[in-house]
């Protein structure tokens, strides 16, 4: 059990910890008030326990599909946020300036749903096995591997993303957090087709052999590009289609941008 609870809460932990640093990096690159992020952290461990505390009654609500619902639900609208702010980091200086206390709360409100989502996962992986004296040992040494090395791995990515210079402080960044938000689009799928709301189809390939979900190498790719190794056509569109939204608002961003700054010149 110890190995299975180290993939299980490194795959829930390094997703957070991964959007949790990108967020941090760009607000730096921004100008902008971290504590949209630390606040988000926080609301989103108390959001966490709140839906853990009344999980069966998630569960259970939308016919018994509430659980995978709220998790299309809270990665729709954690992709819609990132859009955003993806558009203000495309902007100048002075306009992120202008759009005052915005980009802030729109990090806060990814952060805290991101947390609430993963925290929720964890708390009932961890809530199941205090019924099981025998296994919670072994299960919470697992926990705390995985949470250290999903840590681990978002501090290594924050202090590599503000270490570049250049354009590709923003650039880089930016591209990360379209690569993210495709994979939790991708996600929001896989959780509607297993509550029988979207029609399953057969996987497009399988990379089982190559790369398995389960290994950390696996785990990685999923929190950063959203991996699957048995992907459907569905979720293959859903995700070039994100990919694809994110492009043209950084680049309608830098565009406007780019006017504003001749005008001023002018």
């Amino acid at each position: 059990m110890t190995i299975s609870a180290v993939i299980i809460i490194l795959r829930e932990v390094l997703e957070a910890a991964l959007l949790v640093s990108l967020l941090l990096s760009s607000s730096m690159v921004m100008g902008i008030s971290r504590r949209g992020v630390v606040a988000g952290i926080v609301f989103g461990i108390i959001g966490a326990g709140l839906v853990t505390w009344q999980f069966d009654l998630v569960s259970e609500s939308f016919e018994g599909v509430g659980q995978e619902v709220f998790n299309a639900a809270l990665l729709s609208a954690i992709v819609l946020l990132l859009l955003a702010y993806s558009g203000y980091m495309g902007k100048g200086a002075v306009q992120q300036q202008s759009a005052g206390g915005i980009p802030p709360v729109l990090a806060c409100l990814v952060v805290a749903m991101a947390v609430t989502r993963e925290g929720m996962e964890v708390f009932v992986f961890m809530y199941g096995f205090t019924a099981i004296p025998e296994e919670l040992l072994s299960v919470l040494v697992g926990a705390a591997m995985g949470a250290g090395i999903g840590i681990s791995l978002g501090v290594l990515i924050f202090y590599g993303l503000i270490s570049l210079h250049g354009r590709l402080r923003v650039s880089l960044p930016q591209c990360l957090l379209a690569l993210v938000a495709a994979g939790m689009a991708s996600q929001a799928v896989v959780y509607l087709m297993q509550g029988g709301l979207i029609d399953s189809r057969l996987p497009v390939w399988d990379t089982t052999d190559w790369i398995s979900e389960s290994s950390v190498s696996g785990q990685l790719l999923y929190a950063l590009l959203g991996y699957e190794a048995t992907p459907t056509a569905t979720q293959l569109v859903v995700y070039g289609m994100t990919l694809l939204l994110f492009i043209v608002v950084a680049l309608f961003a830098r565009r406007q941008s780019a006017v504003l700054m001749g005008a001023d010149a002018v």
